[in-house]
C-alpha cells in the first residue's frame, strides 16, 4: 500500500524530530509532494528567528503539534528504557529463545524506536512461561505502560529469555545439540551456500564454515546452554548417553542373537528374543505403579496339587 499523504496539509504544524532522541521542533507545512513510498515536504521551521525552510520526508513529521506534549512524554520513557544495546551473540539468543518459548501473543520483541525492547501482551501467561512473577522482572529493568501493553527494556528482555530458558530448558537444549549436528558435518565436508550478491550457490569449504562456527555459533549454543543451567545441561546430556548406550546394546543383542541361530541354539536364541523384548525398560514400565489393597474376595485362587499324608 503506497504512502499515505493525506494527513498533512498546507498550512499546519507538526512536530518535526532529526533523529528519535533530538528535541521536538514546531514546523510549519508549506508543500507537500506525494510519492509512492513517501512523501517530500518543504517546512517552515516557527520558532527559528530566520524562518528557516527546509525540504524533508513525511516520516520526519511525528504528530500535530497539538500533542507534543503527550509525544515528548512517550520519548522520554522510551529513552529510560534504552539501558544497555546487546551484542550479536544476545540479540541471536534472545530471538531464538522467543521464537522457541514465547508465543508473539504474550510477548513480542520491538526494534524501534529500542532495539531489543519487549513488549508483554500478556503478563500472567508470560508469568507461567518463565515460572517467577512478572513483577520480579519489572523490578530488575526499566519499562513503562503503553496502551495496555508493558514496553519492558533490552536489560529486561535478556532476564525474561534467561529466565524462560531456566524453566523450560528441554526444547532449547534439544535444538542446540541438532544445530551443533549440523554445523559438525559442515565442518568436515564443507557445505553449499546461496551468495546474496548473485543468488547463486557456491561452495564453503570446510575451514571457513569452521571460522563461521567458531565465531558465532558456538557462542550462541554456549549462552544458550548457560541460560538453561548446568543442571538441565548435565541431565540431557545423560538422558542422550543413556538413549545412545541402549540403542548400541540393543543392535549388540541382536547381532548375539543371530549369531547363536546361525550356530544352532536354536532354543537359546529363542528364549533370549522373548526375554529381551518382554523385558524392555520403557517409560512406561519405568515408572512404579501403587494400586490399592484387593479384597480377599478379589484375589483369585490358584489351586496347587499336593500328595496327601496318610496318617502313621
Amino acid at each position: 500500500m503506497g504512502f499515505d499523504a493525506s494527513r498533512f496539509v498546507v498550512g499546519d504544524e507538526w512536530v518535526y524530530r532529526t533523529r528519535d532522541d533530538a528535541a521536538s521542533q514546531r514546523v510549519r507545512i508549506l508543500t507537500v509532494t506525494p510519492k509512492k513510498n513517501s512523501a517530500r515536504l518543504d517546512i517552515e521551521f516557527v520558532d527559528d528567528p530566520a524562518s528557516r525552510v527546509e525540504n524533508v520526508t513525511g516520516n520526519r513529521l511525528r504528530v500535530p503539534w497539538a500533542e507534543v506534549a503527550a509525544y515528548d512524554e512517550l520519548m522520554a520513557h522510551w529513552h529510560r528504557i534504552d539501558d544497555r544495546q546487546l551484542d550479536d551473540t544476545e540479540e541471536a539468543c534472545v530471538e531464538q529463545t522467543y521464537q522457541l518459548l514465547i508465543p508473539e501473543d504474550v510477548a513480542e520483541i520491538e526494534w524501534s524506536p529500542v532495539s531489543c525492547a519487549t513488549a508483554v501482551h500478556d503478563a500472567a501467561r508470560l508469568a507461567e512461561i518463565v515460572d517467577c512473577p512478572i513483577d520480579e522482572i519489572l523490578a530488575g529493568a526499566e519499562w513503562f505502560d503503553l496502551n495496555l501493553t508493558k514496553m519492558v527494556s533490552p536489560a529486561g528482555t535478556l532476564l525474561i529469555a534467561e529466565r524462560a530458558c531456566r524453566a523450560n530448558p528441554t526444547p532449547v537444549l534439544t535444538t542446540v545439540i541438532e544445530e551443533e549436528a549440523i554445523c559438525r558435518r559442515k565442518c568436515k565436508h564443507g557445505s553449499d551456500k546461496l551468495n546474496v550478491l548473485t543468488r547463486e550457490k557456491e561452495w564453503s569449504p570446510p575451514e571457513w564454515e569452521y571460522e563461521k562456527y567458531r565465531r558465532w555459533e558456538r557462542p550462541r549454543h554456549e549462552l544458550l546452554r548457560q541460560w538453561c543451567g548446568h543442571g538441565a545441561v548435565t541431565m540431557q546430556e545423560r538422558l542422550l548417553a543413556a538413549e545412545a548406550e541402549s540403542n548400541r546394546l540393543d543392535v549388540l543383542i541382536t547381532v548375539v542373537i543371530a549369531a547363536l541361530d546361525r550356530a544352532g541354539e536354536n532354543g537359546q536364541a529363542t528364549r533370549f528374543t522373548e526375554e529381551h523384548e518382554r523385558d524392555r525398560i520403557t517409560p512406561w514400565t519405568v515408572r512404579p505403579i501403587v494400586d490399592r489393597p484387593l479384597h480377599p474376595s478379589e484375589i483369585p485362587v490358584r489351586e496347587v496339587p499336593v500328595r496327601r499324608r496318610w496318617p502313621r
